[in-house]
């Protein structure tokens, strides 16, 4: 799904004729929205959300790290690795990451799956409705589903 698309079904979903949302906001709709995905994904441990990085003992992990992926003879302490093991010099680590955020040039929406970008624009879409104070009770009520079906999806 491009960027561009999404945007327009952002608009359509919340019945902005009068352009209330810029582009610009709407894009930050998204990129709320995509992260409250990412992170119901790599809760439910999804392969499309996992990293892999060379790190050096007392460095910083990546801005998009948010939990290993595994067991590793390491410690962290906020952003910094220090390994157990003094003795190495390196490490490979598989991690669970966030996807970038987007902004006016990014052409396409981050998820391989296309419906995972549709329920993106779901939530978004009800991010934009609940900064108007509507009742959206009903659509999340929608959106839960969903993500428990992909919840489950993942489980197997």
């Amino acid at each position: 799904m491009k960027v561009e698309d999404a945007v327009a079904r952002l608009k359509t979903a919340t019945h902005d004729i009068s352009d209330e949302y810029t582009t610009e906001e709407c894009i930050g709709f998204l990129n709320t929205a995509i992260q409250q995905v990412c992170y119901q994904l790599i809760a439910g441990g999804s392969p499309q959300m996992l990293k892999q990085v060379t790190v050096h003992n007392l460095e910083y992990l990546p801005v998009d790290f948010v939990r290993p992926a595994g067991t590793y003879p390491i410690k962290l302490t906020g952003q910094l690795i220090e390994f157990l093991d003094e003795d190495m010099e390196d490490l490979k680590v598989r991690y669970f990451a966030t996807k970038e955020p987007m902004d006016n040039t990014t052409e396409d929406m981050p998820f391989v799956h296309e419906e995972i970008n549709d329920i993106a624009v779901k939530v978004a879409t009800l991010i934009a409705l609940n900064q108007n104070e509507y009742d959206v009770s009903q659509d999340k009520a929608i959106i839960d589903e969903l993500r428990q079906a992909i919840a489950t999806g993942m489980a197997g």
